[in-house]
């Protein structure tokens, strides 16, 4: 193993090099062996690692596939989409529902703000570690008066521990917390479509506390468009109807092992 530095993309060779990872801190660094800690380059999943685990990785490859996945995810996500962009345009003009998300990775910010620009779709964006969202979640709702919120960053459920357990998770507890302080806000589910969760996170209880809907029913890894092609599909869909749990999960990348929820009403009007 070569030395590793923040930033580097790396790969484990205990899990058959599925996902990149970008080295976002080094703990213990003068121990014999430091810990690595490895955010997704795709995925919304945050680990621990040894460096005798990691295999560095060309950015001009993983970037290369990264964009590989962006075209799936996208293509993805308009597959089975009724609504035409045209329409905004059109007569009548119908209006989407307004997007407030909030995330902790700049470059995910990037491409779900991506997402809802080339669907038309008003959003705000707050970047914010998971740890501080909760302390911002108030302030940024009663800034953007959104119709969809999407909390969300990385996660991650400790290898062994019990999937009951909310101290079994890295992040979930922060969601959880930002789920019921939008519900004191706004506690009508129609008017306001709350996402919460990354990978592998504690889909029951981020449901429990007040979300529409969450990651991960599978304790799966999902896809970092995921959050954004739901809130799409709610934003896009006429107030006059519903977005479905199984029409989420042939959506999203990640499917119904991915992303779980309720019934939600849409939020596209005629104005």
């Amino acid at each position: 193993m070569s030395i590793l530095n923040i930033g580097d993309i790396v790969t484990r060779k205990s899990y058959g090099q599925d996902i990149y990872f970008t080295v976002a801190d080094i703990q213990n660094k003068d121990s014999a062996k430091p810990i690595y800690v490895l955010r997704g380059l795709f995925y919304r999943i945050i680990v621990d690692a040894y460096g005798d685990d990691l295999i560095k990785k060309d950015p001009r490859n993983a970037h290369m596939n990264l964009r590989m996945d962006l075209t799936i995810a996208r293509s993805n996500a308009y597959r089975g989409m009724p609504f035409s962009r045209c329409l905004l345009f059109g007569k009548p003009r119908q209006k989407p529902g307004k997007v407030l998300h909030i995330d902790s990775s700049e470059s995910y910010l990037k491409m779900c703000k991506n997402l809802y620009r080339e669907s038309g779709i008003t959003s705000k964006e707050y970047l914010a570690a998971e740890s501080e969202q909760p302390n911002i979640i108030r302030r940024a709702l009663m800034e953007s008066k959104p119709d969809i919120l999407v909390v969300t960053g990385h996660d991650s459920l400790k290898k062994g521990s019990n999937p009951n357990s909310i101290d079994s998770y890295r992040n979930s507890k922060y969601f959880i917390e930002c789920v019921k302080e939008a519900r004191k806000y706004q506690p009508d589910y129609d008017k306001l479509c709350i996402f919460a969760g990354a990978c592998q996170s504690y889909f029951e209880a981020i449901m429990q506390a007040g979300a529409n809907f969450a990651s991960s029913p599978g304790r799966i890894n999902i896809n970092a468009l995921d959050p954004a092609i739901v809130s799409e599909k709610v934003a896009l869909t006429s107030k006059e109807n519903y977005v479905t749990p199984e029409e989420i999960s042939k959506l999203t990348v990640s499917g119904r092992e991915g992303i779980g929820g309720i019934k939600t009403r849409g939020h596209l009007t005629v104005v």
